[in-house]
């Protein structure tokens, strides 16, 4: 059974998340502040999943549906967009967080996520094979790199194959 929600939220989350066409997202500076001012969002989920979204706040609608074809598509190829520029910024989180979903976090809100999400310096040992830990290392070093420079980077042989291995599963 669907339960709708009572107008008022609706009005507050039209609002605050940008569902409304006067307040829609169109520039990098916009959707950062976005990001900022709620702490997180998701980055190109629709209206059919929960939560804040960049793709529905650069629609500006409620009933925002991502289309099969998105190539052609000028709502989310201009988030798309929005989402590389973010990223190379890099004055907010992305990645994959929730539920493998990917997911904008405001800096100020990482000690939240991670006191909710993440594990202590003291499990990484138990918990982390020894490749996670060396890339672990090399991330908290660099903060953050894109896997080709990952790669190039002083790990192990090991680590590097460890890496190609999961980028290729990820992209199967």
């Amino acid at each position: 059974m669907f339960n709708t929600l009572p107008g008022e939220i609706e009005e507050y989350r039209d609002q605050h998340w940008h569902r409304e066409g006067s307040l829609r997202i169109e520039t990098i500076i916009e959707a950062e502040r976005f990001i900022d001012k709620l702490g997180f969002s998701a980055c190109l989920t629709d209206s059919r999943q929960p939560g804040p979204s960049l793709y529905v706040a650069v629609c500006g609608r409620r009933d925002a549906v991502m289309p099969h074809n998105v190539q052609k598509d000028p709502e989310s190829s201009h988030t798309w967009i929005l989402k590389d520029d973010i990223i190379r910024r890099g004055k907010v989180y992305y990645g994959k967080l929730l539920r493998g979903k990917t997911l904008f976090i405001s800096r100020s809100m990482i000690p939240y996520f991670h006191s909710i999400m993440g594990m202590s310096r003291a499990q990484e040992k138990q918990r982390l094979s020894r490749d996670a830990q060396a890339i672990l290392k090399v991330l908290r070093k660099e903060w953050e790199m894109a896997t080709a420079d990952l790669q190039m980077n002083q790990v192990s042989r090991t680590v590097k194959s460890s890496i190609k291995q999961s980028m290729n599963f990820k992209h199967r």
